[in-house]
């Protein structure tokens, strides 16, 4: 563009260089031409007051070149205007003879455009907001000056954004209204404001801002602060206060909703029916009511056409068979599989939680453990990640306390979801009766809740507290220890039972006796040990000795012979003794009740003894008399006057009198809660009611 006017310039000079009048302007023009600029502006100087128009084109001339001393783009500017102004008055005549120099208004309009542009570009190189604001009051006709208030515009912003403060951003929207920084320049403006009226992260300093600027974007923010520092704990009572005390903040629904759930974890009925009580204001007496109701409702994992759903115990369909996989309900909701990923519905078939995560586990005390992206969080019962996906384990709580695992750290992290003992030790342990398992070094030991050591690390093995005791290994033998770390019994043993009666089985060397709760042998360690745990029942325990058994009393001394191959405690007055491979049974004054014929024997329950004969199972009562015939592989004792029996590996159920109840056909049993069972029977399933020996469905080809 600059090369075709200074073209057309050019071509000006030309025509001055023809005309060849003898007058000022026309010398002028000729002086001009031939570079002798100090002539020719003299002369156009004293030819203004007659012919402006000739003589103020021609200085402007004069002035926009920077090939003479008089260069000076502002003058150049301020001559091409008044050669404007002056030939825009000229009548035709006038305007007629001005073409002998080619002042025309094409040749005006070119030299102002390149004065335009040349100023522009000396204003802009300058790089300085007070030229630009100088070339924008001066140049008012250059088109240029949009550009120049764009960059000025954008020079000034450039400024604010380092000052950074709400005062700086509030001054440039009033100056500068219409500049195109002025979206971001406001959402600064009200960042910055939000974070100097709020720098200290009081609740009050929040409160503040929202009575002081309603209007805000950022008035969410503040209400969802407040809510966050209220409510730190998590606590009803905390919820609850906030709920009376910011009644119209944005956050109440969701306190409410905090306190049904943490209230409601169990998700038993009598705890939604005190909340009701408790809570007579809370606004959502529907989902009350509803869940009151389905937390009554029995529902069961059930199949159709290889998808899951669940049934009532009546057997109606209660929730579709639309998911890959269904697990039992807990605490209201239940986990769920669609489309390879988990989430969790509740007992009305409503999704409350996502399909979006690797694993799930079941909700214990409101919360879950999940799993996304290999790493493992916690959610609540809104779906709220309230444990960041960061951890490679997260086990179960155990006494409010679960551990945690990182980079094969162990740490522990408490029933608020805090971090409370650093993820320091190789391996840890739950927390029980106060103290918690852990390793440093190889060596394992004990720390307290507050993450002390509490008992040192020294023993190569260490079982969880019990009864104030815990069993430790140390050079490969057992011992015992109490919850202060002292030696109850020291690391001398090769096996130790569980305390039974107030007296424990301990071995050595490969002969067992018994201990009691003050650490003392009271049954020296003399019987020979077989590899199975003997405990004391009903005040007698088995005694072996060059393989014959007997029974002693919890001072050692025998209560029956020591002759028998085998003997069992007594049970309802008799005890299961074996001699010449065949099992009968004895009376506490020895005598011989039920003669020795039997495979095996077990112990009396409600009148009744499991016996074998023939390799098949079947109940006798005390006098030895067949009760149930010998009819079954195996069979167990009677609960609710029913059993569970096996033939050819399908099992079935009889009464206590004998009579079948169902045949025995199924592969698995499963007891639920109340009178239904689960049943398989060639990889289908149906349910079945014990107490109306009836089933309440079948799924097809059962």
């Amino acid at each position: 563009m600059y090369a075709k006017i200074e073209s057309y310039l050019s071509i000006v000079f030309f025509f001055f260089n023809s005309i060849g009048h003898a007058n000022k302007i026309s010398k002028a023009f000729d002086a001009l031409k031939i570079y002798n600029y100090f002539e020719a502006k003299q002369l156009f100087e004293k030819s203004l007051s007659k012919e402006p128009a000739c003589a103020s084109f021609g200085l402007s001339i004069i002035y926009y070149r920077n090939d003479n001393p008089f260069f000076n783009i502002d003058s150049a500017y301020k001559f091409i205007i008044k050669s404007e102004n002056a030939f825009q008055k000229a009548d035709i005549k006038t305007i007629a003879n001005y073409k002998q120099f080619n002042v025309t208004a094409n040749s005006i309009d070119s030299l102002k455009e390149l004065i335009h542009n040349k100023a522009f570009d000396i204003y802009k190189s300058k790089k300085k907001i007070d030229v630009l604001n100088s070339f924008i009051e001066k140049y008012v006709t250059a088109p240029q000056c949009f550009k120049a208030i764009e960059l000025r515009d954008s020079m000034v912003f450039d400024q604010v954004k380092k000052e950074d403060t709400y005062t700086v951003y509030k001054n440039f929207i009033e100056k500068y209204p219409y500049a195109k920084e002025i979206k971001e320049t406001k959402e600064r403006y009200e960042a910055t404001l939000f974070q100097a009226s709020t720098k200290n992260n009081t609740i009050e300093e929040f409160v503040r801002f929202i009575t002081n600027y309603p209007s805000s974007p950022y008035l969410d923010e503040a209400q969802n602060s407040i809510y966050a520092l209220s409510t730190s704990h998590g606590t009803i009572e905390e919820y609850h206060n906030f709920i009376l005390k910011y009644p119209t903040n944005i956050n109440v629904e969701t306190a409410w909703h905090n306190i049904y759930s943490i209230y409601t974890a169990d998700y038993k009925t009598t705890s939604l029916l005190q909340f009701k009580k408790e809570f007579p204001d809370y606004p959502f007496s529907d989902i009350i009511n509803q869940d009151i109701e389905l937390s009554q409702k029995k529902l069961f994992v059930a199949r159709e056409n290889g998808k899951w759903g669940f049934i009532d115990s009546t057997g109606h369909s209660a929730i579709p068979y639309i998911y890959e996989w269904v697990e039992d309900f807990s605490e209201g909701v239940a986990e769920c599989g669609l489309n390879g990923k988990a989430g969790f519905i509740n007992k009305a078939g409503k999704l409350v939680i996502p399909f979006i995560y690797e694993e799930v586990e079941p909700f214990k005390h409101g919360v879950s453990i999940v799993k996304q992206n290999t790493k493992y969080g916690i959610i609540n019962k809104s779906g709220k990640l309230v444990v960041p996906f960061q951890y490679d384990e997260i086990g179960e709580f155990s006494e409010g306390m679960a551990v945690v695992s990182k980079a094969e750290k162990c740490g522990y992290m408490d029933e608020s979801l805090n971090l409370v003992i650093p993820v320091t030790y190789s391996k840890a342990g739950d927390f029980s009766e106060g103290l918690a398992s852990v390793e440093i070094g190889g060596q394992k030991g004990f720390i307290n809740k507050s993450g002390v050591v509490f008992i040192p690390c020294k023993y190569d093995w260490v079982d969880n507290f019990k009864h104030g005791f815990a069993i430790v290994k140390s050079a490969k033998k057992l011992g015992i220890i109490n919850s202060k770390g002292e030696t109850f019994l020291p690391c001398e043993y090769d096996f130790l039972g569980e305390f039974s009666e107030g007296l424990m089985m301990v071995v050595k060397d490969n002969k067992y006796g018994f201990v009691n709760n003050d650490g003392l042998v009271v049954i020296p360690i003399e019987y020979d040990y077989s590899g199975t745990e003997i405990k004391f029942k009903n005040d007698c325990a088995v005694a072996e000795k060059n393989k014959k058994q007997g029974l002693i009393d919890k001072k050692g001394k025998y209560i029956t012979t020591k002759d028998f191959d085998k003997i069992e405690p007594f049970s309802e007055g008799l005890a299961a003794a074996l001699r010449k491979e065949k099992w009968g049974y004895i009376d506490t004054k020895l005598k011989l009740q039920i003669h020795y014929t039997f495979q095996a024997a077990g112990e009396f329950n409600n009148g009744l003894a499991k016996v074998k004969k023939n390799d098949k199972v079947g109940f006798i009562d005390k006098a030895g008399k067949s009760v149930i015939g010998f009819n079954y592989d195996e069979a167990e004792d009677f609960k609710n006057r029913l059993s569970i029996v096996t033939i050819d590996d399908k099992l079935g159920f009889i009464d206590n009198s004998g009579n079948t109840i169902i045949p025995c056909e199924w592969d698995t049993i499963t007891n639920l809660t109340g009178s239904i069972i689960k049943v398989e029977k060639n990889k289908k399933i149906a349910y079945y009611n014990i107490k109306d020996l009836e089933y309440i469905w079948k799924e097809e080809g059962f």
